[in-house]
């Protein structure tokens, strides 16, 4: 039977508020990984504001010469924080992979949502789902390459022209033009993952051969599901930003707000990550099912 798009937002989001635990788990390592980053920095605040009366003052309102004197003073220490930023990420994103390997095992067998089976999916997913991720940074480069080229080849035929319409109604079409190879290549990756989990194999570009023909046949549904589950992910970031706009940053007990309010967003986020996850899982299964029935009746 194949499931209709309303009927898989609302299993999907069944299957994600059925498994809020793992949510409340890897906001947990989220905030582990924002720790790691934030020590040094808070270290340094430490040293320089525990003396000092100016922290008093700070409390009432930010003051713009202490932040460039605390600059001046830690720049050689300051200047390191990008490498562990770049180091984070890179261990961020194959946390999320593992993550991901844990979340379909759980959503492609629902009475396995213990934690010990989501730990075990990540594990033994985790080296597949990484040639994925490979693969797919290469094609989010060329993407952007292409985005980059098209945006120099506007410029180029535009530069002596006066038809300034065009030439934004042209860029404004590569805007979306990207936003397009962006969500494909997502969805691409996704299923691919999918693929190996569900059908439980190894080789990579079979299953990427077999999810592109999959995406290709359902492309109406599968993006359909995609693109409002994006679309919710997006109302969400909106409603925090709008929020935060109206939030002061002093005196100090605003700040504890917008933490809550930042928290708020990144569960929002990991929910969204699972909906995301669960949605694919359920139309892979229902679909690939349905081909297989048909395929017997032929």
């Amino acid at each position: 039977m194949i499931v209709t798009i309303k009927a898989t937002l609302v299993q999907g989001s069944r299957s994600v508020f059925h498994n809020t635990k793992i949510v409340l788990l890897m906001w947990v390592f989220n905030a582990a990984s924002a720790l790691v980053l934030t020590v040094p920095i808070y270290n340094l605040l430490l040293v320089n504001l525990s003396h000092s009366v100016i922290s008093d003052r700070l409390m009432e309102k930010f003051d713009y010469m202490w932040f460039l004197q605390f600059r001046h003073l830690y720049e050689i220490q300051l200047d390191q924080i990008p490498l562990s930023i770049y180091a984070l990420v890179c261990i961020y994103i194959l946390l999320q992979t593992f993550f991901l390997g844990g979340l379909i095992s759980v959503f492609n067998s629902p009475e396995k949502n213990h934690i010990v089976d989501f730990f075990f999916g990540g594990v033994r997913y985790f080296s597949r789902f990484v040639k994925v991720l490979f693969i797919s940074i290469i094609f989010f480069a060329l993407a952007i390459r292409l985005y980059d080229w098209l945006g120099q080849l506007i410029t180029l035929g535009y530069q002596d022209s006066e038809n300034v319409w065009m030439d934004f109604i042209l860029k404004g079409l590569r805007y979306v033009l990207l936003v397009f190879m962006i969500g494909v290549i997502t969805l691409l990756s996704d299923y691919s993952k999918v693929s190996m989990a569900v059908r439980d194999k190894t080789k990579f570009f079979k299953e990427f051969y077999r999810s592109v023909l999959f995406i290709k046949d359902h492309f109406t549904k599968v993006f359909t599901v995609f693109l409002i589950v994006a679309i919710i992910g997006a109302v969400g970031v909106l409603v925090y930003n709008v929020i935060g706009k109206f939030i002061p940053r002093t005196p100090s007990y605003f700040l504890v707000l917008s933490f809550v309010l930042q928290q708020m967003l990144i569960i929002f986020r990991l929910l969204i990550r699972m909906l995301f996850c669960s949605t694919e899982v359920i139309l892979y299964k229902d679909l690939s099912a349905e081909e297989v029935h048909l395929e017997t009746h032929l």
